[in-house]
């Protein structure tokens, strides 16, 4: 509570500041003050939008299938994953891990609602770039399945702002798999999959 007090005056620091700046003579008096807190606390609190993304926090054995050719065999690797709230449940932090090619691979991923957008935002960042990669879109009615979209960069091929879609799909609450579609191919062209299977302590 001590922090939101805190990011309220700052925020509201901010407010009259510019006001000051601009000349304005109207300041707002207590109960408008009082107001626009209330205002911007709601605008910040996790709501039902946040709670669909409850199934994918936990720990988990992950399967991560790769294709460099949709028509063929993908490339199999195997690791782990442990998902958690963080920031007073306005995100999902999955702290990732496994062997690619030989080479441990390390990601974190952040996903969360926008409440300013209306969106589901992600951002993920790995020890093999140096790029983050930051995708929105929105959840099916069912709130099973959330579809990204994002630009991706493929230094290898030398191609910059490949159109991506990333589709996230919660199978039960022990089991969900996340697919990546190079949309430059085509709408159904899956170059990755993980599958998320929950450890039982």
């Amino acid at each position: 509570m001590y922090k939101q007090a805190v990011s309220i005056a700052l925020m509201l620091g901010c407010v009259l500041s510019v006001q000051a700046q601009e000349g304005g003579e109207n300041q707002p008096s207590p109960e408008e003050m009082q107001a626009m807190m209330e205002q911007w606390m709601a605008s910040v609190a996790p709501n039902e939008n946040h709670k669909r993304l409850e199934p994918l926090v936990g720990k988990w054995d992950v399967t991560m299938k790769m294709w460099w050719d949709p028509a063929g065999e993908p490339q199999i690797s195997k690791g782990s994953s442990e998902t958690r709230w963080v920031l007073g449940g306005r995100f999902i932090q999955d702290d990732f891990t496994c062997d690619f090619m030989g080479m441990p691979y390390n990601g974190i991923g952040m996903t969360g609602y926008d409440n300013n957008r209306s969106m589901y935002v992600n951002t993920w960042a790995n020890n093999m770039d140096t790029t983050i990669l930051r995708t929105s879109g929105s959840c099916d009615p069912s709130g099973k399945v959330l579809t990204l979209y994002g630009e991706q960069d493929e230094p290898m091929l030398n191609v910059y702002g490949r159109m991506v879609k990333h589709r996230l799909t919660i199978v039960d609450n022990d089991t969900h798999t996340f697919e990546i579609f190079d949309l430059h191919a085509g709408d159904d062209y899956k170059v990755l999959e993980i599958i998320y299977t929950r450890v039982k302590e």
